[in-house]
């Protein structure tokens, strides 16, 4: 698990910059989890011959499923971001904020 290098945005402090950056790397993420995902489908495929490879093949099919929901949630979360950038910058050009 890799630390946080992000500090937390309050809605005073953040920039529409900020907040794009941040979904953008949010999606660099996602992408990074994905592959991840896939590695674990490939090794599903192994043809295990054993009960014990069985079964450690059904595990790595719900670990799967499990980076496949985290992927899903940061690409969700970046989108969530992308909104509130676009009414942090709505709300700046009609000088609502700053």
């Amino acid at each position: 698990m890799h630390p946080s290098t992000t500090t937390a945005l309050s809605p005073a402090e953040a920039s529409t910059d900020e907040v794009r950056e941040l979904a953008r790397r949010l999606r660099l993420e996602a992408e990074a989890v994905e592959a991840v995902r896939e590695r674990l489908r490939g090794a599903m495929e192994i043809d295990w011959e054993s009960p014990a490879g069985r079964n450690f093949r059904s595990y790595l099919a719900e670990r799967a499923e499990a980076v496949g929901v985290t992927a899903f949630g940061l690409r969700d979360a970046a989108v969530s971001l992308d909104a509130y950038g676009a009414a942090l910058s709505a709300a700046d050009a009609g000088g609502i904020c700053g």
